[in-house]
Parts: C-alpha cells; sequence; structure tokens
C-alpha cells in the first residue's frame, strides 16, 4: 500500500504550536529558555516517543544487473584508484555474499541499524502542530493540560523549513533502485504511522549540526496558550515572562467547553 497522508494537503498554516510541560524546575527552565533566551532545541531521535521515528526499513531487492550495476557506480565512485577488473572482481564478491538471495535480508538490516545510528548522532528534530487545542496533544505533551502551548509565526523564517510528517498505515520500506532522492527523504525523516495522525505534525531537521540548541528571532514567537488546568503558580509565571519580552507576545488561556469534548482557546 503506498504511503498516504492523513492531513489535508494546505498552505503552511499561519502558526505552529508547541506543547510544553511546566512540572518541574527543568522543565519551566526549559520553556524560559523558548520564552526569555528565545533557544529551541533540535532532540535526537533517541529521545523520541516513537521507536519507528527516524526508523525506517530498507529494502534491497531489484534484479541482479541492477543490483550490480549500482554497485559498480558506487565503486567507481569511491574507489578510484581501482583498475576496472578489481571493480568486476569486487562486484563479483559482494553479489555472491552481500548480495546474494540469501543473504539480502541481513545486509538489509545491518543497512536498517547504521542508518539509524547516523540518524541519532547526526540529526536533531524541532517537532511542532499545526494545533492549540488538540485534547490528546494536551494529555500527552502538555502536562494533562497544565502546562502551556507555545505559539510560533508559520510565515516567519524560523518555520520556512518546517516540513509535513506524512501519516501511513504500512511501513513503507526504502529502496535506492526504485526510490528518487525526495520519496527516500521522506521516507527517513518524515513518516510515521497512522496511529500520530492526530498530532498534525511539522517538523524542522537540522543535518548539519545535529542535535542541539539554535537560536531564533524574538518575534518569530508570537504567543503562549496557558492549558485549562494550569494552576496559578503556572499563570504567573508565564505572565511575568510576557512582562519582561521586549518583543509582545500574546497570552491566552485554553478552557473546556461546557457543551462540547472540545477545548475554548481566549485571549487573557
Amino acid at each position: 500500500m503506498p504511503m498516504t497522508a492523513h492531513i489535508e494537503d494546505t498552505a503552511v498554516p499561519d502558526h505552529f504550536y508547541k506543547y510544553r510541560a511546566m512540572n518541574n524546575p527543568d522543565a519551566i527552565r526549559r520553556v524560559e529558555q523558548i520564552v526569555l533566551g528565545n533557544e529551541i532545541y533540535f532532540a535526537s531521535a533517541s529521545t523520541f516517543n516513537d521507536p519507528f521515528d527516524l526508523n525506517p526499513v530498507f529494502s534491497l531487492e531489484a534484479s541482479t544487473e541492477e543490483q550490480r550495476e549500482d554497485y559498480l557506480r558506487m565503486s567507481r565512485k569511491f574507489n578510484q584508484a581501482f583498475t576496472e577488473e578489481q571493480h568486476q572482481a569486487e562486484a563479483d564478491r559482494v553479489m555472491a555474499t552481500s548480495l546474494s538471495p540469501e543473504d539480502l535480508g541481513h545486509t538489509a538490516s545491518m543497512i536498517q541499524g547504521l542508518h539509524r545510528q547516523a540518524m541519532v548522532q547526526g540529526v536533531g528534530t524541532f517537532c511542532v502542530s499545526e494545533k492549540r487545542s488538540d485534547l490528546l496533544m494536551w494529555a500527552h505533551y502538555g502536562d494533562s493540560h497544565r502546562g502551556v502551548c507555545l505559539e510560533f509565526d508559520g510565515m516567519a523564517a524560523l518555520m520556512a523549513l518546517a516540513q509535513r510528517v506524512m501519516y501511513s498505515a504500512t511501513r513503507a520500506p526504502i529502496n535506492s533502485y526504485a526510490d528518487d532522492r525526495d520519496t527516500m527523504v521522506t521516507k527517513a525523516l518524515l513518516c510515521k504511522s497512522e496511529h500520530w495522525a492526530y498530532e498534525a505534525e511539522w517538523r524542522l531537521l537540522r543535518t548539519d549540526k545535529g542535535p542541539g540548541v539554535e537560536q531564533f528571532r524574538p518575534r518569530n514567537l508570537t504567543g503562549v496558550v496557558i492549558g485549562a488546568l494550569a494552576s496559578s503558580e503556572t499563570i504567573k509565571v508565564v505572565k511575568d515572562w510576557a512582562a519582561k519580552r521586549l518583543t509582545p507576545l500574546v497570552l491566552y488561556r485554553a478552557k473546556t467547553s461546557n457543551t462540547e469534548f472540545e477545548l475554548l482557546v481566549e485571549p487573557m
């Protein structure tokens, strides 16, 4: 089954949202670094709550001609000191071992493990959502509605490179013989199980420096939504932060509807 998106293909949203807890000193400090320090953190895949995220399956299925020609192409590119006879001999060896029908599955699994290691060490991810009032997002990432949801300008430079996550019912493998580069990137970095579709996730990917802190312009952060069950202490802290900022920050409060299973978000 082909990979399909469970979010309508619309334009970039006006705002993106980051849910955060405020339930201990470390959590509060991390939110303060965003609000007052203008810093976001690109996380490693090792911290994700989805073990399949940035952990794609690989397939080496192709005709023996395709496999051999692809290996020769790579060998000629990276082993330029080899003679053509050496390239051909090495291709013979690989076709009889790593790319043999008996060993193909093992080789694909080995590539998957090496890829996972490279993703954990070399890619930093900042995940955001299109939604600010999703009940499950508040429950899972906003400390059961006691935390906050940070609002970022979707049109600002910070989010210019945000990419939509695709949700799929199947775990489509990466096949370098059949997939183009964009398809491989999507499967490797932007594909999750349809179980997560409620998150309506977009993500920024940092592949040059890996996980770590990144500065952003203060005006990129436009507001903070305070959870429906946030304590008076949390409300005070957020108000104090907003008062200290030179760039204005709109404060909102999430409230439970009296008639529906939904949250109402209103300016404070």
